[in-house]
């Protein structure tokens, strides 16, 4: 099957709202605790400027978190502090970690 066993793959596995910030502004976030909720992720984030979206990936069979997901502000100036300040910090035991999300597109 061109798209694997299970279908073609899903981009977000929640956050059926997801908005993504402009160029720059939208962040990959991994390795956070398998606890951790959407919810856990805005109130980490929010501290550094104007969350327009946070995404957890989930596990569609065990219905936990699977350590990462997005977090997107309306600038980049705040991504950037997000990532300076968060990056490679402790979490519920865990070290995080925080960079800015790939863009698609040639260039």
């Amino acid at each position: 099957k061109p798209f694997g066993e299970n279908g073609p793959r899903r981009r977000y596995q929640g956050g059926s709202n997801f908005r993504a910030g402009p160029k720059g502004a939208n962040l990959f976030v991994f390795n956070f605790p398998k606890d951790f909720t959407e919810e856990d992720l805005r109130s980490t984030f929010q501290s550094f400027g104007t969350i327009l979206s946070s995404t957890v990936f989930i596990d569609k069979n065990t219905g936990k978190s699977k350590c990462f997901g997005f977090v997107s502000y309306d600038n980049i100036a705040s991504a950037k502090q997000a990532v300076l300040s968060l990056n490679g910090t402790f979490l519920g035991g865990k070290i995080i970690k925080v960079q800015p999300k790939r863009e698609g597109g040639a260039g």
